[in-house]
This record gives structure tokens, C-alpha cells and sequence, in this order.
């Protein structure tokens, strides 16, 4: 089985394993990857609002 470690990036100021991060990834140092950028980018359909397979 492979390292857990292997899975996660590591940081290019020190090279720590990143911990996982709301908009990306962080390291200790503070060194944070910001992917908020492009989770913003993702257009979220709206709820369907119409008759249902049920007529419900």
C-alpha cells in the first residue's frame, strides 16, 4: 500500500507534506495553494423546479 504522504502535495518553501485546506491545500510554514479560484469557476445548476416523474 502506498504512503499517505504520497497522495498529498508538498510545499515549495520547505517541503512539508500540505495539510488539506478549504480552498486548497496550507502548509506550517503559512505557504497556502489557493484553488478557490477555479472551485468559483464551477457553475452550480440551479434545483429543479418542475413536474415530477410522479406528476408531483
Amino acid at each position: 500500500m502506498d504512503d499517505l504522504a504520497d497522495l498529498q502535495p508538498r510545499c515549495p518553501n520547505c517541503g512539508t507534506v500540505m495539510r488539506d485546506h478549504p480552498r486548497g491545500f496550507a502548509c506550517a510554514c503559512g505557504h497556502i495553494e489557493d484553488h478557490g479560484a477555479e472551485l468559483d469557476a464551477i457553475a452550480i445548476p440551479p434545483e429543479f423546479d418542475g413536474p415530477t416523474l410522479h406528476g408531483g
